[in-house]
């Protein structure tokens, strides 16, 4: 019996003797690159997620090529939102143009261990009922048809990040970082191809709540700042699910900050992560509403690019 504990006692500290030697030897070879080798390199474990990093802002963005593009968008995913530990505040807004329905929507809150903000644009595939919006699939929208976002999220009197790119789903997160949704505000504005387009947001957000004096138009430009949603929020429809979101996020978030400590940039502490802790890696990246299908092939994706 003290033999099997004395071998076990020496397997145990070898482990840790192992684990130690690789930590230090990880460290060291990500010390060893240039800023642009480890940008290339964290690029390219991204990519099959459909994000990218952003080293003047240190975020990560959306891919305009993400495949998540094929997936569409449908209510489901909000509501499923927390079972996911995601806690945002959402304002979905539906308009008719050109004999469908279009959902542009936009986000703002806490994707696990990242605080972030998102906007994307979908359209049914004719017209529906104000019944049949929140069960209907809703595909993106092809590049000739795209409008440009501006996105600015802002956490109390400091701007986070600002954004603009043309895009069906332009989000943007900053890893390792907790805030609740309601100490965070949005600035964005979308240009559209059309004025006619322009006018059948507008108004959808009346139709959703908004009021006229919150919202800007500037010829196919429309701005507007997200404080306060105006239509009915996940995470109040289940509030200890939320609660315990968060809870859970703060937890995941110190056990990032404490493994990752030997670093202080998001870029060093993804490329250590993704050599000293693979599994880990993936699991803070998959910042989206998503469904098995979804994180299935993401996974299948990640394992070709090895």
């Amino acid at each position: 019996m003290y033999v099997l504990f004395s071998i076990a006692i020496i397997i145990l500290l070898a482990a840790a003797l192992i684990f130690r030697f690789r930590r230090k030897r990880i460290i060291c070879r990500i010390l060893g690159l240039s800023v642009p080798e480890k940008v290339y390199r964290l690029n390219c474990l991204l990519a099959p997620f459909g994000f990218e990093y952003q080293i003047s802002q240190d975020i990560f963005v959306t891919r305009l090529d993400a495949w998540q593009r094929e997936y569409g968008y449908r209510s489901l995913y909000d509501r499923a939102s927390p079972l996911l530990g995601m806690v945002f505040d959402c304002e979905p807004v539906y308009f008719d143009y050109q004999g469908k329905t279009w959902l542009l929507e936009f986000w703002k809150g806490q994707y696990g261990i990242n605080t972030g903000a998102e906007i994307g644009i979908y359209r049914a595939d004719t017209l529906l009922s104000p019944a049949q919006r929140p069960y209907t699939l809703f595909h993106t929208v092809p590049d000739e048809e795209l409008p440009v976002f501006e996105l600015e999220l802002v956490k109390g009197a400091s701007r986070r990040y600002r954004l603009l790119r043309r895009h069906w789903w332009l989000a943007g997160f900053c890893m390792g970082e907790f805030t609740s949704p309601e100490l965070l505000s949005l600035r964005l504005a979308v240009t559209f191809h059309s004025g006619d387009m322009l006018e059948a947001f507008y108004q959808g957000l009346l139709e959703a709540g908004w009021c006229t004096e919150d919202i800007c138009v500037c010829g196919r430009r429309i701005s507007l700042s997200f404080y306060t949603p105006h239509t009915p929020q996940p995470r109040r429809l289940f509030p200890l699910l939320s609660a315990f979101s968060q809870c859970r996020n703060r937890l995941f978030l110190w056990i990032y900050c404490k493994v990752t400590a030997p670093f202080c940039f998001s870029l060093d502490q993804l490329l250590y992560l993704a050599e000293y802790l693979p599994f880990a890696f993936r699991h803070m990246i998959c910042i989206q509403k998503k469904k098995t299908g979804r994180r299935r092939k993401a996974n299948d994706f990640s394992r070709k690019d090895r």
